[in-house]
């Protein structure tokens, strides 16, 4: 998720048609620059080199859990008359999903450290000095638990990943000053070391003194492994 401003202007995008390392292309309306929507850069045309703001959001969860949490949310509705209802419900990528291709052209990319379809969770971490640093994380580490803890450089991460709803946030493990250690607990909520509970739709602790107070959310992606390490080659894999 992106924003639409840049530079003081707001723009509206389309759908290019045209690929990009295997991946979809956006375009403005207004330039017709075309933009990757994996790294929100624009690779082509008069905005080529610029930067759209990541947003921070929910890759995925169950439509139940988000309204229980954000009561007030709005839905954007789509046409469901005549063959868009059957259109709307049916994956067309339903077979794509299910093979081992790695690209919509069916091109093999290949980075050895993880079969190309594993499915891993994306983390961008920007550094002091400006650069970013990247991890995947695996969706097999969370078989077992929804919760990782991990330092990805300086930063301390809290990776959370529910597999039944296959909901993902990740956060800070920071209150203030204070690096934590959490644990999971039933449903959407984990517990940090010093007995305090946080949701991790909101981020926000829920019990203890610091009821109220929220985790820095970060960016985060579930994407299959073959396409975050195209993008990112640099990126390291979380280890247990």
């Amino acid at each position: 998720m992106y924003s639409r401003d840049l530079d003081g202007k707001t723009y509206t995008f389309g759908v290019s048609g045209k690929l990009w390392r295997d991946a979809l292309l956006m375009y403005d309306h207004q330039t017709r620059s075309l933009w990757s929507h994996i790294t929100g850069e624009a690779i082509q045309g008069p905005l080529k080199g610029k930067q759209l703001k990541l947003l921070i959001s929910m890759p995925q969860i169950a439509w139940k859990t988000w309204q229980l949490n954000y009561p007030a949310t709005q839905v954007l509705s789509v046409p469901t008359v005549g063959g868009m209802r059957e259109s709307i419900s049916r994956d067309n990528y339903a077979d794509y999903h299910a093979s081992q291709r790695a690209g919509v052209s069916g091109m093999e990319y290949t980075d050895n450290r993880l079969p190309n379809k594993s499915l891993v969770i994306g983390v961008q971490v920007p550094t002091r000095n400006g650069t970013t640093q990247f991890r995947a994380y695996p969706l097999t580490h969370f078989t077992e638990t929804a919760v990782i803890n991990d330092m990805l450089g300086e930063v301390p991460l809290l990776i959370f990943h529910d597999k039944a709803s296959f909901a993902t946030a990740v956060f800070k493990r920071n209150v203030a000053k204070d690096v934590r250690t959490f644990s999971p607990q039933e449903g959407h909520f984990v517990e940090d070391n010093t007995g305090t509970r946080w949701n991790t739709v909101t981020g926000e602790a829920t019990s203890g003194k610091e009821k109220g107070t929220h985790l820095d959310r970060l960016p985060a992606i579930n994407i299959y492994w073959f396409a975050w390490a195209r993008y990112y080659p640099e990126t390291t894999i979380y280890n247990q």
